[in-house]
């Protein structure tokens, strides 16, 4: 899941993947609260997931991220 919130924070919210790992904080990845409203719209247009900018900005890095987005797509999978 991480490749692929990678691949949106590159190509959809301009991020520079050099920049980018499981372990970079949100900060230094640019998510700041415009940025994560675009990602939370993102990740519900693109994925089907609902993931609101509030959990994302409390969440302390790009693996975290991914992990709830791993955990709210195997839920929506059943």
């Amino acid at each position: 899941m991480y490749e692929i919130l990678k691949g949106i924070l590159v190509d959809d919210l301009q991020a520079r993947a050099d920049d980018l790992s499981p372990t970079t904080s949100c900060t230094a990845a640019g998510l700041d609260s415009l940025t994560v409203v675009e990602l939370s719209g993102i990740l519900n247009s693109k994925l089907g997931i609902e993931i609101h900018d509030y959990e994302l900005l409390e969440l302390d890095t790009v693996g975290d991220i991914a992990l709830l987005i791993e955990e709210r797509s195997e839920r929506r999978a059943g």
